[in-house]
């Protein structure tokens, strides 16, 4: 699949909340799988002899593997051509020494920009407001209560959709 079918698969992806990230990786020719990795590290990107597979960490909290996931297809997307044999990210989502891949090209400004790119993918812009606008009034603050119900609804944490909010 070409690089633009494949950006154009991941808007046509973001129509409706939740995104559905889990049927992503196959319709981008990627492999995913969930195992029980070590508690530090969140999931892997690795490079096959086809093509790639994101690993997620099974022991995680579905929102949390939902965001590793969007985070690692932010790996491929944006930095595949940095991969080399793979890379893992730890909680933090650093590429550190403590999972199989130690990946010294993958550095914060890559990470940050994976983070952003898994923040967009699973809570896009234009739901999100069409979300908060039958919620809110503008003259109105972003209550606890609308943060929880807009985590349940995109299934992100209450923390990223925080975050989202600019809260």
């Amino acid at each position: 699949m070409k690089i633009a079918e494949q950006w154009e698969t991941l808007t046509h992806a973001q129509s409706n909340a939740p995104v559905d990230v889990f049927s992503l990786p196959h319709k981008l020719g990627i492999d995913v799988k969930s195992a029980f990795l070590a508690n530090s590290i969140s999931g892997m990107l690795e490079k096959t002899a086809s093509s790639f597979l994101i690993t997620i960490n099974a022991l995680d909290p579905l929102t949390r593997q939902r965001f590793t996931l969007a985070h690692e297809l932010g790996h491929y997307m944006l930095h595949r051509h940095l991969v080399g044999d793979g890379l893992d990210d730890d909680k933090a989502y650093r590429s550190t020494n403590l999972g199989k891949y130690h990946n010294t090209l993958i550095g914060p400004a890559e990470e940050t920009e994976a983070n952003k790119f898994a923040a967009n993918l699973l809570m896009p812009r234009h739901l999100i407001n069409s979300e908060l606008k039958k919620r809110t009034r503008p003259e109105l603050k972003i209550s606890d209560d609308i943060i929880h119900e807009m985590a349940k609804l995109f299934e992100v944490s209450e923390q990223a959709m925080s975050i989202r909010l600019g809260k």
